[in-house]
């Protein structure tokens, strides 16, 4: 949806990897998208493009006057159609239209097409009324009316055999459809809504997969005209599309989840498993970090709840950590789709490398949530321990909750901040309550940010009453206070170098050197908030200047 499209190159089932290539972006988001052999036709708003060799633009269509919603490779020629009903076919190589059919919505909208096998110039059009169109492209006449089973169509797909087709309609029927002789062969139900995609296996098995608005498939046994399984949770949104691979027991499936999967069917039971998936967030992510210092690995959070590992090698080492759960065993009970035990979005977390293959790793701040959960990196899962004020282990509280968070260099404590101005220290290993920095609480406004040296010899805490305060680690001594011009909205340590940046309420930015306790630098020019900072060195410059600062 960012304008831009991948191309997944999906080979045979011993295949250890696929590639993708990226193509260039659109000016806007891409809604709908059809290939053929030598083209991906990309549609945004009313404009058509056609993209060759999977990255760049080689042909435009401007012709729509509203958005385009379907499209269907046709030889020489692209179809689009549009949401107020009108039907272009397009000549690939000189842009032109070849021909224009307006409909009416109110006898006929359309709402999917396609190209009945070896029907040689001409497509089967299915309507929100019901009725099927099959009309002649080259002569511009409609040789036929099915009058339908008066529900709206939602897809159609050849079936492997000439002359049949499958119908979904909104009802969560299937019509498996002779339309050569317009007569029903077979109907099924499915009773999880409307039906959003169809595809049929071509290597030897007479199995039709459909998919639902809700993230199952199911599978049905076209010779005993049955369901045969069931895969549920597919994906945790609508089934956007699937296809079986021709000749191959693999089933390839993407959905709104932000997710494609490939399928593999080689158990008891006609049912599949996973092969292999790509997938990202379904929705925004809220923070990102790298993971060691290899650069190799990104840990991303989302308002999805989850998190996320992103290789920076390939995408094949993309790994998912999960959601956050407050009780893990009756999340899995209950389900994704009927989770009450789901913890809220990730705000802030941290990660350390040191002792990852011995305990938790990361630890995550949670929105409006006072507990903080560790997570293991090397199991890829939610970790062992939930960190929070022992006082609070019985009740959580409305209106106290974490705000920031840090891992020693050696990943052996957690440093959390709380709304109230608390600060705690937890031992990563065990989970229990190690200290906390101050009489009752560090600062007397909201904890803005935590962060400890490279060597745990200091921890620097911002609290929203405007200070910085630098505490010795081990005896949680106060050792200097600074005063500062606004209230600070974030803090960032560069271990390496000792240098703090320090992100405003004001949209400035200031960074301080945490040896001279001193504000060094100094930048304004951001108009909103400001979501975050990285600081990194070049080698060209000097041992304590920064390269850039954003």
């Amino acid at each position: 949806l960012d304008g831009e499209y991948f191309s997944l190159e999906c080979v045979s089932q011993f295949s250890t990897f696929w590639d993708h290539t990226s193509s260039n972006a659109l000016p806007q988001d891409i809604t709908c998208l059809a290939a053929d052999r030598m083209l991906i036709f990309a549609s945004y708003n009313n404009i058509l493009h056609a993209f060759a060799r999977n990255k760049e633009v080689v042909h435009t269509y401007e012709g729509h006057k509203a958005r385009i919603h379907l499209l269907q490779p046709f030889g020489d020629h692209v179809i689009s159609v549009d949401v107020d009903n009108v039907l272009i076919v397009w000549d690939i190589q000189s842009e032109e239209e070849y021909l224009q059919v307006d409909f009416d919505k109110a006898t006929f909208a359309v709402s999917a097409v396609l190209h009945p096998s070896t029907y040689l110039n001409k497509i089967l059009l299915g309507s929100e009324q019901g009725s099927l169109q099959l009309w002649n492209i080259r002569s511009n006449k409609l040789l036929y009316s099915f009058p339908g089973w008066h529900l709206a169509v939602t897809t159609l797909e050849q079936a492997p055999a000439v002359d049949v087709v499958a119908v979904g309609l909104v009802s969560g029927h299937i019509i498996v459809h002779n339309i050569k002789f317009d007569e029903t062969l077979m109907k099924f139900q499915q009773d999880w809504g409307p039906i959003t995609a169809i595809s049929f296996r071509t290597d030897g098995h007479p199995v039709m997969a459909a998919g639902s608005p809700i993230g199952h498939i199911a599978l049905w046994d076209l010779e005993e005209k049955k369901l045969m399984c069931q895969m549920q949770d597919a994906h945790s949104t609508a089934i956007a599309g699937m296809s079986f691979v021709p000749g191959e027991p693999l089933l390839i499936t993407n959905g709104a989840d932000n997710a494609i999967r490939v399928w593999i069917f080689d158990g008891p039971g006609g049912t599949g498993r996973v092969l292999r998936s790509r997938m990202g967030h379904s929705a925004p992510p809220t923070k990102i970090r790298y993971h060691g210092q290899n650069g190799e690995q990104i840990l991303s959070a989302g308002q999805d709840g989850t998190l996320q590992s992103f290789s920076t090698v390939h995408e094949k080492f993309n790994k998912s950590l999960g959601r956050g759960s407050i009780n893990k065993k009756k999340s899995k009970k209950k389900g994704l789709k009927l989770d009450t035990m789901a913890l809220p979005p990730i705000t802030v977390f941290a990660s350390e490398v040191a002792h990852q293959s011995d305990w938790d790793s990361i630890v995550a701040c949670h929105q409006g949530y006072i507990t903080c959960t560790t997570w293991n990196y090397q199991k890829t899962s939610m970790g062992a321990h939930k960190l929070r004020p022992e006082e609070f282990s019985k009740h959580k509280p409305i209106d106290i909750y974490a705000t920031a968070v840090d891992i020693t260099s050696c990943g052996n404590f957690a440093v959390i901040g709380l709304s109230t101005g608390r600060v705690d220290v937890y031992n990563m290993q065990s989970g229990i309550h190690r200290g906390r920095y101050g009489k009752e609480r560090a600062h007397e406004g909201a904890i803005r940010g935590v962060a400890v040296d490279g060597l745990n010899q200091l921890i620097i805490t911002a609290g929203s009453e405007g200070l910085i305060k630098f505490w010795k680690f081990k005896t949680k001594d106060l050792v200097y206070t600074t005063e500062l011009s606004s209230s600070p909205n974030g803090i960032l340590l560069h271990r390496d170098s000792g240098i703090l940046g320090i992100a405003f309420d004001d949209f400035s930015i200031s960074v301080l050197d945490i040896e001279t306790r001193k504000i060094v630098r100094t930048f304004a020019g951001h108009h909103g908030r400001i979501n975050d900072m990285v600081i990194w060195f070049s080698s060209l410059t000097k041992k304590r200047g920064p390269k850039c600062f954003y």
